[in-house]
């Protein structure tokens, strides 16, 4: 027969399963900090059981031996994972987790491979009797090395137990009973090898030490839910606080400081004999944060602590709730955000400079736009211009069934009058007309230099008989300006053709074709007069 399933190994293939179950529970937690290292650890302990289970189960002396071989990776696993929970949890491994992980399971791998080599040295195990009659209990006699991997594993577990025990000390009123919870769970472990070792256990040769560790994970993992253990996981105070760049400070109820931190002291300029005496008293210097004491609300501020050298302070204030008592006090968390500040004011800096850079660019685009819309002898627009808005104009027409006149204007006898007077003057009747077109026209017309000496005159909204006789008016201008360098008796004239929208066309070709039909019939007629595209004449 090859098994025996005894009450004993029953009992220890359940503390298996219940070991797998508490490190599955365990993991719905495991973002917390510590959490995967105990889970790990009860997985170890499942391990660690079920071998013990099976090994007391097994009948014949070979599957013993090596069922108890498969016991010892789970009891070394077990202590090296609790003691790097424990680094974990009170906050000793940060960024150095995988590295100590290694370095404690030095121990179990040098245990696993004494006892595999056991045959060769029997430092393990010197020697093998029977346990009490049917109770298929195989009692081991230690031999030396047997005591030494005990006592390392036990150190693991001191430490460990120190670690949480050190951490629970230091914990604050309100984890008083997570600090229970932690000091009940750790002395498990330790009892229960204890046990076993000097050979107090109540059966010969029972192992109570997988049994203690599922017990200190039961604690644990039942306090994680009415204690809250691990969502108030209680880092060693001088990590946490005394090490903090952010100043804290706690006023109580009363108004009065009762703790700080060096950065708070620093900060403030706080005395170390501040404790115990009034906040208000106290920050003096500092009578900004007076009024934001306020008994149910977070409240905030920015301050200015010095100026040579510069140190600006965040300070935030945090009421302390105390269930229906009410609030129990304030918490300060000051902060240097002195190069945040200079950051920020750097870029609003670079912000409003860039602002106004923009709006340069912005003046200089328009700038340029307009030299490229514009002419830049005369100042009015251009045929470029003329190409995009005519369409644009007449398009917005057709669409309103609004009137619209177009009106082509020509220097009379320009050709003759450059040749007679030279182009200083031929470009002076031109500056002439472009002015004249500018100051005889709506804001919303349109005059443009179509090129030479041939202008353009859009007047949106504007019927025929309108537009003649803004037409006929800037002709009788232009007669009557005075031009440097004209002889006596040789006045400008200007001769127009009229068309109107949609009378004459209802395209930009078709518009400016009839204006040129009616323009060419004016130079026809004698010149110095405006024609229509339907024949009527003004002169």
């Amino acid at each position: 027969m090859t098994w025996q399933w005894t009450p004993l190994a029953i009992v220890l293939l359940t503390t298996s399963a219940l070991a797998v179950g508490v490190a599955i529970g365990l993991m719905r937690y495991r973002r917390i900090r510590g959490i995967p290292a105990l889970a790990a650890t009860m997985f170890a302990v499942a391990w660690w059981a079920l071998a013990v289970g099976l090994e007391s189960a097994a009948v014949p002396l070979r599957l013993k031996i090596l069922l108890s071989t498969l016991e010892y990776a789970g009891s070394g696993s077990s202590a090296a994972l609790f003691l790097f929970f424990a680094l974990r949890y009170t906050g000793r491994t940060a960024g150095r987790s995988r590295r100590t992980l290694a370095l404690l399971w030095a121990l179990p791998i040098a245990q696993v491979a004494l006892v595999a080599t056991n045959d060769l040295h029997h430092w393990i195990w010197t020697g093998f009797t029977s346990g009490p009659p049917r109770s298929n209990i195989l009692v081991y006699h230690h031999g030396p090395a047997f005591f030494i991997v005990v006592v390392g594993l036990y150190i693991y577990l001191a430490l460990a137990m120190s670690l949480l025990v050190s951490s629970a000390l230091r914990a604050p009123i309100p984890q008083r009973r997570q600090t229970a919870a932690i000091l009940v769970a750790a002395v498990f472990p330790i009892l229960g090898g204890l046990l076993y070792t000097i050979g107090l256990t109540p059966v010969p040769g029972l192992d109570l030490a997988p049994i203690s560790f599922l017990l200190s994970g039961l604690t644990l993992s039942v306090a994680i839910v009415p204690l809250h253990l691990f969502k108030l996981v209680p880092a060693a105070r001088e990590a946490l606080i005394e090490r903090m760049s952010d100043g804290i400070i706690v006023v109580d109820a009363a108004g009065r400081i009762v703790d700080s931190n060096p950065a708070a002291r620093a900060l403030l300029s706080l005395a170390a004999e501040a404790l115990g005496t009034e906040a208000a008293h106290a920050l003096a210097i500092w009578p900004e944060i007076a009024p934001h004491l306020l008994p149910h609300e977070e409240s905030h501020l920015e301050l200015t602590a010095s100026q040579d050298p510069l140190l600006r302070l965040d300070v935030r204030v945090t009421p302390l709730k105390g269930g229906i008592a009410g609030p129990t006090g304030h918490l300060l968390v000051v902060r240097d955000v002195t190069g945040q500040y200079r950051s920020e004011t750097m870029l609003q800096e670079a912000n409003e400079e860039l602002h106004a850079q923009v709006q340069e660019v912005q003046r200089l685009q328009k700038e340029l736009r307009e030299q490229a819309l514009r002419d830049p002898l005369t100042k009015v627009f251009n045929r470029r211009y003329f190409d995009e808005a005519f369409p644009r104009l007449l398009e917005r027409a057709t669409h309103d069934g609004r009137p619209l006149a177009v009106v082509l204007f020509d220097i009379d006898l320009f050709k003759k009058t450059n040749d007679t007077y030279g182009h200083r003057v031929g470009d002076e009747l031109l500056v002439v007309l472009g002015r004249l077109l500018t100051r005889l026209t709506r804001p919303g017309d349109i005059a443009c230099r179509l090129g030479g000496e041939e202008f353009v005159l859009v007047l949106p909204e504007t019927d025929l008989s309108t537009a003649v006789g803004r037409a006929d008016e800037i002709r009788r201008a232009f007669a009557a300006a005075m031009v440097p360098g004209l002889g006596l008796g040789t006045g400008p004239t200007l001769s127009a053709g009229a068309a109107a929208f949609p009378d004459h066309g209802v395209t930009p070709d078709e518009l400016v074709h009839a204006a040129d039909g009616a323009l060419y019939r004016a130079k026809g007629m004698g010149r110095n007069r405006v024609c229509t595209a339907r024949g009527d004449v003004r002169s």
